[in-house]
């Protein structure tokens, strides 16, 4: 794999913008979003998709943490310790 070239680059993060503004304009409804996934993939190298899709499900979680705060799931674990 060559790595993409300057407009190649642009063209990717302007095809993951336009895609992550339509879920969060549409409630994360990927349905309303699918042509622009479809862009998404077609204009980035799969490598780039996956990471930028786990880059922002790591976004989402850490803005809800700063949010809500941390509430671990096994509460009563420590207790017994």
């Amino acid at each position: 794999m060559s790595f993409p070239k300057s407009e190649e680059r642009k063209k990717c993060w302007s095809a993951r913008d336009s895609y992550w503004q339509c879920l969060a304009d549409n409630g994360e409804d990927q349905s309303k979003c699918s042509k622009l996934r479809a862009d998404f993939e077609n204009s980035c190298v799969k490598q780039w998709v996956k990471y930028f899709d786990r880059r922002r499900e790591y976004l989402k979680y850490k803005e809800k943490i700063e949010k809500d705060g941390f509430d671990p799931i096994d509460k009563g674990e420590k207790a017994k310790m």
